[in-house]
């Protein structure tokens, strides 16, 4: 996942997806995009679980999902 964010928030982005237990990996970035994450779950819907929650995180201003299998 892609993340974009408010100037400067990119921090406070990282530390609330690391709390959350289906996010893999996460990390800052310099570029286009703000932040990268990379999620898993085998038993809940991924789909529902950006909507509900991490589009829904105060600094993120945009989001760009890749899925694979």
């Amino acid at each position: 996942m892609l993340i974009n964010c408010d100037l400067g928030k990119e921090t406070q982005v990282v530390k609330q997806l690391q709390a959350l237990d289906y996010v893999k990996e996460v990390q800052a970035t310099n570029g286009v995009y703000d932040v990268i994450a990379k999620l898993e779950s085998e038993n809940e819907n991924l789909a529902e679980i950006i909507r509900q929650q991490i589009q829904k995180i105060k600094p993120v201003t945009s989001v760009l999902t890749l899925e694979s299998e």
